[in-house]
């Protein structure tokens, strides 16, 4: 889709035209979901995903066009995504009071940033150990390294300055490769013995953790 068509198809949906919302659903819910998934984990993506386009749809008339049509989906779908992230939080204190969390989540289409470059084995890795960093460091990782976004694009979708964003998708990155670097712990629950973020560490300890290093799919830039 040009950008001139979209832009007609947001002006429309904008007016309440449910036919163009439609197919502007139909043409980014692979990057909704996608994101949502990478957030909160496959069992509650598609949930975060329909709650997106709600917020879209309510909000759509409010759009301006300052931004991109994208940028401003990617800014609604972390603000949904973290906002859930909050609430199951919240809700895992008051049920379990438990001294600390492991950060618990709630838990498309040919364009892909990743999926050409990581097998599955290592995408369900990643995934896995993004559990595992703050909200907000995680998001900024998710929009470098899995969406391919420019500083200066997370900062306009995060609402932060750039130098900020930068130093938050250097300590996910570095707060990720600690959790890759920690075996499972033993145990009958099968929690990993993470350490915390921002635990000092010379260098990633495990063969899951250097294999990703070394390709520098996460390496410092």
């Amino acid at each position: 889709m040009s950008a001139g068509d979209q832009g007609l198809l947001v002006a429309r949906a904008s007016r309440g035209d449910v036919e163009a919302f439609s197919w502007l659903v139909q043409e980014h819910s692979g990057l909704v979901y996608r994101v949502a998934r990478r957030m909160l984990g496959r069992e509650e993506a598609q949930d975060a995903s329909q709650e997106v386009w709600v917020r879209v749809w309510q909000n759509i008339r409010g759009f301006r066009g300052e931004s991109a049509f994208s940028t401003w989906l990617y800014r609604i779908t972390m603000n949904t995504c973290l906002s859930l992230r909050q609430k199951e939080s919240r809700r895992e204190e008051r049920e379990f009071c438990s001294e600390t969390s492991y950060l618990s989540e709630p838990s498309g289409g040919d364009a892909d940033p990743e999926a050409a470059a990581l097998s599955t084995e290592r995408r369900e890795e990643i995934h896995t150990a993004l559990q595992h960093v703050r909200s907000e460091h995680r998001a900024a990782l998710v929009l470098r390294h899995m969406e391919g976004l420019s500083y200066a694009e997370i900062a306009e979708v995060l609402g932060v300055p750039e130098g900020t964003a930068k130093g938050w998708v250097s300590r996910g990155r570095a707060a990720m490769l600690v959790a890759l670097a920690q075996e499972p712990a033993p145990d009958s629950i099968g929690h990993w013995n993470v350490l915390p973020e921002g635990t000092p560490r010379e260098s990633p300890g495990t063969p899951r953790a250097r294999r990703i290093y070394a390709t520098g799919e996460l390496g410092d830039e």
